[in-house]
């Protein structure tokens, strides 16, 4: 359902990203991204065949919640076990510092 409450699908929910658009929005280092991803398991959740990955916005909402977490002083491995086990009204509050 919308947001409106019709019956049409939430567009945003399908709008995908690439990395070096989610590392502006973030706004961390594409390479942090990528080590995030690979270390953590905090990565995009659509990819392709080949190297590319498609970030939406429940991965942009994660992200910006690893990135506040660590800029706390929670280690990297902590945050993204946070990040990974938490909904998405939990990250969003996380994200803003609530």
């Amino acid at each position: 359902m919308s947001p409106a409450g019709g019956d049409a699908p939430d567009v945003a929910a399908h709008v995908e990203w690439m990395l070096a658009e989610v590392a502006e929005r973030v706004g961390v280092p594409a390479r942090t991204l990528r080590s995030w991803d690979r270390r953590y398991g905090v990565g995009p959740s659509h990819r392709s065949a080949g190297p590319c990955r498609g970030y939406d916005e429940h991965d942009v909402l994660r992200l910006r919640t690893m990135r506040r977490l660590t800029e706390q002083g929670l280690p990297a491995l902590v945050s993204a076990r946070v990040v990974l086990s938490s909904d998405p009204s939990r990250l969003a509050a996380l994200a803003a510092g609530d």
